[in-house]
C-alpha cells in the first residue's frame, strides 16, 4: 500500500528509505524533505507491506509537460531489492496519480530497470558532455490501449 507522507516527513522509516535515493548526507536529505514539505506539486509516498516499510517514491508534476509526472526519488530497502517492489511501486503510482506520461531521470545503472518495465530510454547530456544521464518515459495511454 502506498501511504502519502507529505504531512509525516519526520517518519524515521521514510527518512531512512529516502536516504538511499539521495546523496547520503543529512543536509541534502533535509533539503529534499523540505522540498516535499513546502511544494504542494511534490508528493512523497512510502510503500508498506505487512506493516514493513519496503520502499519510497517521490514525484512531481513536470514543469514543461502538463500531463506528465516526473519520478524524483525511488528507493527500495536493500534487503528487498530484486523482488519486484520497484516495478510494483511504479504501477501503484500510475494507478493512484493517473498521469498520461511518467518520466524518470536515471544513470546507467538504472536504465535496464526502467527499460524492463516498459519505459523508453534516451541518453541526455546535462553536465557538459556527461552522457551518463538518461531520461526514461512511460506513456500510460499506450498501456491502456494495449
Amino acid at each position: 500500500m502506498l501511504e502519502f507522507m507529505n504531512e509525516r516527513l519526520d517518519d524515521a522509516e521514510l527518512r531512512e528509505l529516502l536516504a538511499y535515493a539521495v546523496f547520503p548526507d543529512d543536509e541534502v536529505l533535509d533539503n529534499v524533505l523540505e522540498q516535499y514539505r513546502n511544494d504542494p506539486q511534490q508528493r512523497l509516498y512510502k510503500y508498506v507491506e505487512d506493516g514493513a516499510a519496503i520502499g519510497v517514491i517521490g514525484c512531481a508534476a513536470d514543469q514543461e509537460m502538463e500531463e506528465a509526472l516526473r519520478i524524483r526519488h525511488l528507493a527500495i530497502a536493500p534487503e528487498e531489492r530484486g523482488l519486484g517492489y520497484g516495478r510494483g511501486i511504479i504501477l501503484l503510482l500510475l494507478e493512484q496519480e493517473k498521469p498520461a506520461i511518467l518520466m524518470a531521470e536515471t544513470d546507467a545503472e538504472g536504465v535496464e530497470f526502467y527499460r524492463n518495465i516498459g519505459f523508453s530510454v534516451m541518453s541526455t547530456e546535462l553536465d557538459e558532455g556527461n552522457s551518463d544521464s538518461y531520461m526514461c518515459i512511460f506513456h500510460a495511454d499506450d498501456e491502456e490501449e494495449a
